[in-house]
């Protein structure tokens, strides 16, 4: 079964007060979750309380009333949220035995009843359609560098990104701002795709990951996340160009290789191959 390998865990704490709301305790020694992995928010709240999501398997985690309203009263709220990186322990019976216990060598999705003890938002939007690249610079997108993470991909290889399912793509990014909740708002993070380099020929779709700042030149935080781009409308266009899907997508990025905030003077590029489900 698919599943999402990386090597990176979410910052348990981020800057100015963005951070997971969660409800980790390892006192007696415990452990503090059984997993945790970037997941779909499938539902959440509703009459009956709880939270169900799904893995890239296609795995669903129906997660407890109780642990959702913790977390809920603890701040949180999946008001339009899609994606989520979440923190889990397996459900036990009045025995102590896990309810659903983990599967390791099931072939079909399985279903399994957690206890959703940490969440944090994975920003989640769809990719953007310029006509041409020059708009990138015409209209400011680019005017911050982004830090980019290796993370194990899902064919076991390192990758900076991959595809969560057939059309959507996620990433693990870090960027400099300056600390605090108004100059945090000022930044937009986006994928982008230019129309105009889509031919009848092309066998590569191309992204444009920019940082906008806003104006904000500050380097005293760093604020780092999962993001995923939703580029179904971007496949949608090069299939109806080129008559086929693409062999290969590439993002080009101002990459932060020096993790000091500075802009760099040519993009970087990182190139994977495309695999439909």
């Amino acid at each position: 079964m698919r599943q999402i390998k990386t090597l990176m865990v979410a910052a348990l704490t981020l800057v100015m007060g963005i951070m997971m709301t969660s409800c980790l305790n390892s006192e007696g020694g415990e452990s503090m979750y059984d997993g945790a992995f970037l997941a779909k928010v499938v539902s959440a709240g509703g009459l009956y309380g709880g939270a169900i999501f799904e893995d890239a398997g296609g795995n669903r985690y129906e997660a407890s009333y109780k642990s959702v309203t913790q977390l809920e009263t603890g701040g949180y709220s999946f008001t339009g949220v899609e994606v989520a990186y979440i923190y889990f322990k397996f459900s036990v019976d009045e025995l102590g035995n896990q309810i659903t216990p983990p599967q390791q060598n099931a072939t079909t999705p399985q279903t399994y009843q957690i206890e959703l003890v940490a969440i944090q938002t994975a920003p989640t939007t769809d990719a953007e359609r310029v006509e041409t690249a020059t708009q990138l610079k015409d209209n400011e997108y680019e005017t911050s560098p982004i830090g980019i993470s290796q993370m194990m991909g899902n064919d076991n290889n390192y990758v900076r990104f991959d595809f969560y399912d057939e059309s959507m793509i996620y990433t693990y990014l870090q960027w400099f701002l300056t600390n605090g909740q108004e100059e945090f708002k000022k930044h937009n993070i986006r994928l982008v795709y230019a129309y105009d380099e889509i031919t009848a020929g092309s066998t590569e779709l191309r992204f444009y990951l920019c940082h906008s700042n806003g104006g904000d030149e500050g380097t005293g935080a760093m604020y780092q996340n999962w993001y995923c781009f939703k580029v179904s409308n971007a496949l949608a266009d090069f299939e109806r160009i080129t008559g086929h899907q693409p062999s290969t997508v590439k993002i080009s990025l101002y990459e932060d290789i020096s993790s000091m905030g500075a802009m760099p003077s040519s993009r970087t590029d990182y190139t994977i191959n495309y695999k439909a489900n």
